[in-house]
């Protein structure tokens, strides 16, 4: 018997069987009602009067509004058909489906002998139109059925509509039309959504305006005196204009929530995925929902940070932590002060850091928010027993994207390499440039990009570093990635951009830099997402061979556009994104060829880092290393699950960005200074 766990609808088979058995007379009249399950959103039918009242004591669950007519299936007889149903189980999430057809459609799944599918019975019965989709007079109402197809983001579900209006909706939404398969003789169509007054209603109409201008931008604010719930109504007109999956947000009332940033988090869908995170967990169908203050957004697209100069790897997140020093910016306090990338965090101002409970104390000591924060760590060197106890002030910092690029002589070779940490600031646009021409400059047969650490950025930057990886003549007038909107938006195509922004101190116009290779090695990790994945699948998607080497990438084929409002940058998934191929919904991640964990212990760009190492391997041999059990229990660690009670913010979220016309672009260079031009010489090694 299946289990009340694993049918997605949340009832046993025992309720749904019984109903079906259960002996009424011929011809009784029925009411086929429609719902909708947020848990998976997904709709159902059923005209058993028993799993209605069931259903309607289910919170997931609600009535659309839809329903219409049918007669009991025992004991009907011609002109009507009874309509069976099958539930189908699905894998990887556990979840179900189901199927609702008349009797030569049972017969024909039957036939198939698939073990997925399981009977329900006989559900109700109804007419059936003629070969043309046309109904008969006695029954005149058509009953449309449209699928959306089985994804890694969402279950495969038919949706059974009845107006023309609401059939044509789903087939914008991109759900397959598969015409009128029901006659009936009255029907409700679903009840209408809500509408709401356009988000320009509400735009910069604050509680509190801010005066005067941005210090990053040198742009005057906006900002004109409003209400708390003119910038609650600003975001759910928003929310409700640009979500990608807008119709799955349950509706809340904003006078609820006290302030539009208590609010934001539930202008959302809640359902799940297709996908597992981890054996037993199935992934969120949106875990990227985020909001920042302006000020920081801003700052961070002019490659200036508030830090010590510290990006962490948090091997484990929870307690027992375990945070490791990844990346230290050059000349960074940090930097200055000795701290060394493999170094394992132990205290935090003299608190157990591994073990502590002191969570709020511990991200804005790691994270802080007011410069000159003094702040002491005591860390466990990777290379020796003793602890290194520092303390750090911290500074903004002008991010240094390529903190490392190399070129490694090999006997069948030179191979390029640049480790290339965020895509997340208009001045990374001139350190790829840079990286390029210097290992262009160095005649490299091959190029290893390390973007482990990647969460991601700009796309049209990441579009860029694609075009001077494969030259024009792999991507000329292909698409890069093309970003899928909602059902009240057009798709946009980026295309491999092949010339400079003009943003982060860049003169527009200029002809990049290539390398024409027609193949490349990535190194990732558990943290490469967003825009890096969009490097990836970009490629991917003009065939050029791209070798992952590490653990598999984050799963995030989405992306936004920022929405500023009243001081805090709000982000919303807009988009999903496909290769020229039209691939896309990788949200399990990609895995890579040759499975190897991080190498703490040794220099990024060092010939001897493990990942590193495992490419140049794999280019000479074509061999993978042996997977570890320190590969193992890392990537099983990487997949654990937040926020939990007691985690600590790792890092910044991880995003895909498409720009708007920037607004006060130009004020990026001047808070920065003009951006290097100059070729970044590699760091030569040789190998034997």
């Amino acid at each position: 018997m299946k289990k009340l766990a694993r049918a997605f609808l949340g009832l046993a088979s025992t309720l749904m069987l019984s109903a079906s058995l259960t002996s009424v007379s011929a011809q009784t009249p029925v009411t086929v009602v429609e719902y909708y399950n947020s848990k998976v959103a997904a709709y159902f039918l059923t005209g058993r009067a028993t799993e209605q009242t069931a259903l309607d004591a289910i919170s997931d669950f609600r009535r659309t509004g839809m329903s219409f007519a049918a007669v009991t299936a025992q004991g009907s007889a011609a002109p009507l058909e009874s309509v069976c149903r099958y539930e189908i189980a699905l894998s990887p999430s556990g979840f179900s489906s189901h199927f609702y057809g008349l009797p030569a459609d049972c017969q024909l799944v039957a036939s198939f002998g698939d073990p997925t599918f399981f009977s329900e019975g006989l559900d109700f019965a109804v007419q059936k139109p003629n070969a043309s989709g046309v109904c008969p007079a006695s029954a005149p109402i058509a009953v449309y059925r449209s699928l959306r197809r089985n994804s890694p983001v969402d279950i495969p579900n038919h949706r059974y509509t009845v107006s023309r209006a609401s059939y044509d909706t789903m087939t914008r939404r991109g759900w397959t039309s598969e015409n009128a398969v029901f006659c009936v003789t009255t029907a409700t169509d679903e009840t209408p959504r809500p509408t709401f007054a356009p988000s320009s209603t509400y735009g910069d109409k604050c509680a509190a305006p801010r005066v005067g201008s941005s210090p990053v931008t040198g742009v005057p604010y906006p900002d004109t005196l409003g209400t708390v719930s003119d910038e609650k109504l600003f975001l759910r007109s928003f929310t409700d204009e640009t979500y990608l999956w807008y119709r799955e947000i349950e509706q809340r009332d904003p006078a609820n929530y006290s302030t539009a940033l208590n609010y934001f988090p539930v202008l959302k869908t809640f359902a799940k995925s297709n996908s597992i995170k981890s054996p037993g967990v199935v992934r969120d169908k949106d875990e990227f929902h985020f909001t920042q203050s302006t000020a920081a957004a801003e700052s961070g697209s002019a490659g200036i940070e508030l830090s010590y100069g510290i990006d962490w790897e948090p091997i484990r997140n929870t307690a027992p932590r375990n945070w490791v020093v990844a990346v230290i910016t050059p000349n960074s306090p940090a930097a200055l002060a000795g701290v060394k990338r493999g170094d394992k965090l132990l205290q935090i101002n003299g608190l157990d850091f591994v073990n502590g409970t002191n969570t709020a104390s511990f991200n804005a000591a790691l994270f802080p928010s007011v410069a000159g924060t003094l702040t002491s760590f005591a860390f466990q060197p990777a290379d020796g027993p003793s602890t290194r106890n520092v303390t750090l002030a911290a500074e903004s910092l002008q991010t240094q994207s390529v903190p490392i690029s190399s070129i490694i002589t090999t006997p069948t070779g030179r191979v390029g390499y640049f480790a290339l940490t965020t895509f997340n600031a208009f001045t990374v646009e001139q350190d790829i440039i840079n990286a390029i021409t210097g290992l262009r400059n160095g005649a490299i047969n091959d190029l290893v990009v390390d973007m482990r650490y990647n969460g991601g950025g700009y796309i049209y930057i990441s579009s860029q570093l694609a075009y001077m990886v494969a030259g024009a003549a792999r991507s000329n007038g292909k698409v890069y990635s093309g970003l899928k909107p909602n059902d009240k938006e057009t798709q946009d195509n980026y295309p491999f951009y092949s010339t400079t922004s003009g943003r982060g101190g860049t003169t527009a116009d200029q002809q990049l830099p290539t390398l024409n290779l027609g193949r490349v090695y990535v190194l990732t990790g558990a943290g490469s997402c967003s825009a890096t994945e969009s490097f990836i699948n970009g490629l991917k998607g003009i065939d050029v061979e791209v070798i992952l080497i590490g653990e598999t990438s984050c799963g995030k084929p989405y992306g936004f556009s920022r929405e500023d409002n009243c001081g805090n940058s709000f982000y919303t998934i807009q988009f999903t994104t496909v290769n020229q191929k039209g691939v896309g919904d990788y949200i399990s991640g990609f895995a890579p060829r040759c499975v190897v964990a991080d190498d703490l212990t040794k220099d990024l760009g060092s010939p001897t880092e493990k990942r590193l190492a495992a490419a140049l391997n794999f280019r000479n041999t074509g061999v993978c290393p042996a997977v570890t059990a320190s590969s193992a229990k890392r990537a099983e660690a990487s997949a654990e699950v937040g926020p939990l009670a007691d985690a600590v913010r790792a890092r910044s979220a991880l995003r895909s960005i498409a720009l708007k016309t920037p607004t006060g672009s130009a004020g990026f260079s001047a808070v920065r200074g003009a951006a290097q031009t100059m070729p970044m010489k590699p760091i030569e090694y040789v190998t034997e």
